[in-house]
């Protein structure tokens, strides 16, 4: 089968976690035989960007004409930035740029991702050709113009302003040139549901990720202390809970022998900084990837993911699980989907400092207080398996190309 997949960045032009599970799938079913061209952009000085081969998968890119770039949005605030939304509401010029690539590709399918700065022409483009359409969803952009469902002042947006209504009606009912809308997560899904979907057919496919191959060995031989120490992984941002956090280590005595690490960048870095200044319990260890980012998991005993916001689907809940550590997370969004409260961690109210600090003694005195975490954990991550997301996509596109009686991909 030849996939033609969308995303507005592939590596090794990244930006979050969306860009990393896209080249796994794409690098996943090039190994299972199919033929994969993926489309994403780059900004204007970049053209002609090269046609290239990364892994099996080849890559074309393009600049959207916009005001500017996607990946550059969060340095052109403001009016421009509305301007960008108009322009992006349907990118005709994008379009045309996109159809050219369908005529030459010829795929059996498109699997669409981000697709902001393409906007929803292409999906129209590709319905014109009669080339059946799948788009996963990975954040709020088709609700919300900031993509976070959250206010400028990082609330929980529960009444959004006119010109995001008008937002949102006009990008829902785009959807309805989209075969099959699935999502990581069933909270993000049946957000979508409950604004007005139009797709035809929607469905839950979870992200799926490489386990390690010495998951096993590292959570039989991990320390009885382990519990006492904690990990954060994150962009350092207001929603992501930092001084939910911050505030939660206040709350714990001095005397309390625990040990918590914080792991990333963004515009809070300074903050982290300080309170690890102040408090000696307190690690800052900038960003990690790569072995750097497998010691921390191993050393570790428990993720926290203190998120103020919406979450999807967090890759972080994932990865630590495959280390066998337990994961402490707010209880909103698609996190409770993701842990098992009492047995592969616990959950707490978000922005309660209060109750994380809580949960966090409770976890530093009692060792056994989850008693089947290792086997508990690694069931959860082989649930997010790569194989498994794969699988779950090649059934949805059995069907949609008719290569299948109809069939659940879960």
């Amino acid at each position: 089968m030849h996939v033609l997949v969308v995303n507005n960045l592939y590596p090794p032009i990244m930006a979050g976690g969306a860009e990393r599970i896209v080249a796994y799938l794409c690098e996943g079913l090039v190994q299972r035989g199919h033929r994969v061209t993926v489309v994403s952009t780059c900004g204007p000085e970049m053209e002609p960007y090269p046609v290239e081969t990364r892994n099996g998968v080849e890559v074309i890119r393009f600049f959207p004409p916009n005001v500017y770039w996607s990946f550059e949005r969060p340095m052109n605030p403001g009016v421009k930035k509305w301007v960008w939304h108009a322009k992006d509401a349907w990118n005709n010029a994008a379009g045309r740029r996109f159809q050219e690539i369908l005529d030459t590709a010829k795929p059996d399918i498109m699997h669409t991702h981000l697709v902001d700065g393409f906007s929803a022409a292409i999906w129209a483009r590709a319905k014109s050709e009669g080339v059946p359409v799948i788009h996963t969803a990975h954040d709020y952009h088709l609700l919300c113009p900031r993509a976070f469902m959250l206010t400028a002042d990082w609330k929980l947006c529960t009444t959004p302003r006119a010109h995001c209504r008008l937002y949102r009606k006009w990008h829902l009912r785009t959807t309805r040139h989209v075969d099959l809308f699935a999502s990581p997560s069933r909270f993000l899904l049946d957000m979508h549901h409950r604004a007005g979907l139009r797709s035809g057919r929607e469905a839950v496919v979870h992200n799926g990720i490489p386990l390690p191959e010495d998951g096993a060995e590292i959570r039989s031989r991990r320390a009885p202390d382990a519990t006492r120490r904690f990990l954060m992984l994150t962009r350092l941002t207001e929603e992501k809970g930092i001084k939910t956090l911050l505030d939660a280590m206040k709350r714990i005595p001095d005397e309390m022998p625990l040990e918590v690490s914080i792991a990333g960048k963004g515009p809070m870095e300074e903050q982290v900084r300080e309170a690890a200044k102040a408090d000696p319990r307190l690690r800052y260890l900038g960003f990690l990837d790569g072995n750097a980012k497998t010691e921390a998991l191993t050393r570790a005993g428990h993720l926290l993911l203190p998120s103020l916001w919406y979450e999807n689907a967090p890759v972080t809940i994932v990865e630590a699980a495959a280390y066998g550590l337990g994961c402490v997370g707010s209880s909103i969004g698609g996190i409770p989907e993701f842990i098992e409260s009492g047995q592969t961690g616990f959950l707490f109210p978000p922005g309660d400092s209060g109750a994380l600090a809580d949960v966090m003694m409770r976890l530093a005195r009692s060792p056994e207080i989850l008693p089947h975490l290792a086997m508990r954990s690694q069931a959860l991550a082989d649930r997010f398996s790569l194989s498994r997301m794969i699988d779950s996509y090649e059934a949805h596109y059995a069907v949609l190309t008719g290569g299948a009686t109809a069939m659940a991909a879960e």
